[in-house]
């Protein structure tokens, strides 16, 4: 599997998340919302202009700003 972050995945793809690249507390806080190592993700939209990402973790949905994106490295899913 190819190793990236999630800022460069398109609507649609998925990966499993590999690690968090931030300080402590903000792991913490998305650990607690489910972005935990080993996890598979998928980007359900992306803003224009920079906005945020829609994405779902489990059966859950959440929105992140495109700077925490950029922090979170996957695997690509082989799908």
């Amino acid at each position: 599997m190819a190793m990236t972050t999630l800022l460069e995945l398109s609507e649609g793809q998925s990966g499993f998340i590999h690690m968090l690249a931030m300080d402590r507390l903000l792991i913490q806080r998305l650990n607690a919302m489910g972005l935990k190592s080993g996890k598979k993700i998928t980007v359900l939209r992306k803003a224009q202009f920079k906005g945020p990402f829609h994405i779902m973790i489990d059966t859950t949905e959440l929105m992140i700003r495109e700077h925490e994106a950029s922090l979170i490295h996957i695997n690509k899913a082989l799908l």
